[in-house]
């Protein structure tokens, strides 16, 4: 069967997803990692964003907004999965799907069961039974609140598991999106300055204010914004649901039910790419439109376009081309063979995962997994913040000198010189 590039859930059957450390703990990190995309996510922000990032700041106040955004990201938006989404798959099978007796129920780990499952009645079955070997659960419990019927229990665990979806998509974009807005009143309250606080140490109060001037007075329009793209977000997960539950065999309901797996939760808990992606539009656009001016906004569009493309895509071409050339020379298995001809995946073939591969190249797999971690980390932590802070000082220099030719035109010293005054029209003025 041809799989699509991005496909990461686990074959139930034969698969599992526990890490194993007890060879090469290196090896071990870096396939548990390969599986979990949420916490490569934290990794690399780690490594190549936040730490250099925090480093490369141009004065303490900016320094102490980009250790904000670092925590709040690493805390809310990676660490708390493992709080908020065992809560919430909880939550949803008893109070929503309610298939579950009591809230600590073993059973309600049935969310779990892949989309890939859902599409019809005798799918579900299948996936139930295969789901039951696989965490040895005796599903029997939830069966009976259905009287066994696959029917109903496919269509209420696509309530649970979207209305679970909803809440992770809005909670991960605002939790980490609304730093922004934060480091915002922050530094106003510390500093009683509304610009950007990058500017502070390069330029003087009132220029670095006149900057922000215009931005301040459409702060409530961009908070509105943000808003709406937190919404339709928060409301994507109906149309999955849609084309999960709809009898009709149209194309977008077809397509739904293709990409649908793409939606899945490793563990139950970790976040797949497809839907990280929409939540990184949520959080970036928070971040994006709390700008004070319009050099924090080419920053932060730069920051967070940069980084969309190192995570969502930059680590999939440079895993594609080491792979391809690691297949060439050490003779390796690294890339997929089995895959659907598209477009994409010629431009970019996709490599497999490294719990796929044999020892050998599960060790070469992973030493090229560091690697492509490495390359990113130096372009994204020391290269792109370089190149920032000198487009930052360009525009606050390009304000002051123009600033400063306006003060020439009205400053004494400047004016044109008068004409001397002739000595009997001094001794005359004394006089009178």
């Amino acid at each position: 069967m041809k799989v699509s590039r991005f496909q990461n859930n686990i074959d139930i059957q034969n698969k599992t997803n526990e890490p194993n450390f007890k060879g090469n703990p290196v090896v071990g990190l870096a396939t548990y990692l390969d599986e979990r995309v949420l916490l490569g996510k934290a990794v690399l922000d780690v490594t190549a964003l936040d730490a250099p990032q925090i480093i490369m700041a141009n004065n303490g106040q900016e320094r102490r907004e980009k250790f904000n955004k670092a925590s709040f990201s690493f805390a809310l938006g990676y660490l708390s999965p493992l709080v908020t989404l065992p809560l919430t798959n909880r939550l949803g099978m008893k109070y929503i799907a309610k298939l579950t007796k009591s809230f600590t129920a073993k059973d309600a780990n049935l969310i779990q069961l892949s989309n890939k499952y859902l599409v019809n009645a005798e799918e579900t079955k299948k996936g139930v039974e295969l789901l039951s070997k696989k965490l040895k659960t005796d599903y029997k419990p939830i069966l009976d609140k259905v009287d066994g019927d696959y029917e109903v229990l496919r269509k209420k665990l696509i309530n649970a598991k979207n209305s679970v979806l909803a809440f992770d998509l809005f909670f991960t974009s605002a939790s980490i999106g609304c730093v922004g807005f934060f480091n915002n009143w922050q530094t106003k309250r510390k500093t009683k300055q509304d610009g950007y606080s990058a500017e502070f140490s390069m330029a003087d109060k009132d220029i670095v204010e006149k900057r922000a001037e215009s931005y301040k007075k459409k702060e409530p329009l961009r908070k509105a914004t943000w808003l709406g793209i937190l919404t339709a977000l928060t409301l994507s997960p109906l149309l999955i649901k849609k084309g999960l539950t709809s009898q009709n065999a149209t194309k977008f309901n077809n397509y739904i039910k293709k990409i649908a797996p793409k939606f899945d939760y490793t563990d139950g808990i970790f976040m797949s790419r497809l839907p990280f992606f929409m939540s990184a539009i949520g959080l970036y656009s928070g971040i994006t439109l709390a700008s004070r001016n319009q050099t924090e906004l080419k920053d932060t569009t730069i920051r967070s376009t940069a980084s969309t493309i190192a995570y969502f895509g930059g680590d999939i071409l440079i895993g594609s081309i080491l792979g391809r050339l690691s297949d060439k020379y050490l003779k390796t298995d690294l890339m997929k063979k089995d895959i659907e001809k598209s477009f994409l995946n010629k431009l970019i073939p996709p490599t497999k995962r490294l719990r796929d591969l044999n020892p050998r190249d599960k060790k070469i797999g992973a030493a090229l997994y560091w690697i492509n971690l490495a390359m990113l980390s130096a372009c994204m932590g020391f290269g792109i913040p370089y190149l920032i802070n000198k487009m930052i000082r360009h525009d606050v220099e390009k304000d002051v000198q123009a600033q400063n030719k306006n003060t020439a035109k009205t400053t004494p010293s400047n004016l044109p010189p008068t004409k001397p005054i002739r000595m009997e029209d001094f001794i005359k003025r004394v006089k009178e």
